[in-house]
């Protein structure tokens, strides 16, 4: 099985690495692709790789736009409550994308009847697995806050890759909370500056009025 292994920059930035193989873009982020091998096929296989992997050029690991709570209320087309029922994989262009459905149980934003399809860039698909650095992976039967985005070739995506991601768990105190672990990407504001992303916890009861009070303050997001 070959495997592509792929790195990001989010829109506005770029890396220091002065060349690379194949710039993508998913959600408005341009993602940049290095590639490796998984050894185990045939001989044939492993020397056609290895004269790909010829071609590669290092680079560095993926850099993320930071996005505020706020900021993926106003951007995100929708923002729902869901969980993931089943899972298939399938291609648009050259990019193997991940295809969840999620049942909605909640709609925050947006406008959503029952279910969602939500891609995510990356799979394995005929034998060929791609791998996108900061996508997010998503587990059957799990419960989820999601704040999705739609492109207009009509895919819709999580925004800010796994920063618009959150898992639903049960507190200590009884109370369910969205939660999501920090990004282990590199990150920067938006005028390019280091930053250290962090853990997140929210009460998803303050989490759901914390994005209705948002877009009465910000009519038209």
């Amino acid at each position: 099985m070959f495997q592509l292994g792929h790195s990001i920059v989010s829109n506005g930035y770029k890396n220091d690495a002065s060349r690379f193989l194949t710039n993508f873009v998913f959600n408005d982020i341009h993602w940049r692709a290095d590639c490796s091998d998984q050894m185990g096929r045939t001989m044939n296989k492993v020397r056609s790789c290895a004269a790909f992997l010829a071609m590669c050029l290092a680079v560095q690991a993926s850099t993320l736009l930071q996005l505020s709570l706020d900021d993926m209320i106003r951007k995100s087309t929708v923002v729902v409550r869901g969980t993931v029922q089943r899972t298939q994989t399938a291609v648009h262009g050259s990019v193997i994308y991940t295809h969840y459905q999620v049942r909605v149980s909640e709609v925050w934003k947006g406008a959503v009847s029952g279910s969602l399809d939500i891609a995510v860039p990356g799979g394995v698909l005929n034998g060929m697995r791609e791998t996108y650095s900061g996508a997010p992976s998503l587990i059957n039967s799990h419960e989820y806050v999601l704040y999705l985005w739609t492109s207009k070739t009509g895919l819709t995506q999580v925004i800010g890759l796994s920063q618009g991601l959150f898992d639903l768990l049960p507190s200590a105190a009884g109370d369910l909370v969205a939660t999501r672990a920090s990004a282990s990407e590199r990150m920067v504001d938006r005028n390019g500056n280091d930053v250290q992303d962090s853990d997140f916890q929210m009460r998803v009861t303050d989490m759901r009025t914390r994005v209705l009070n948002t877009l009465r303050s910000s009519p038209g997001k």
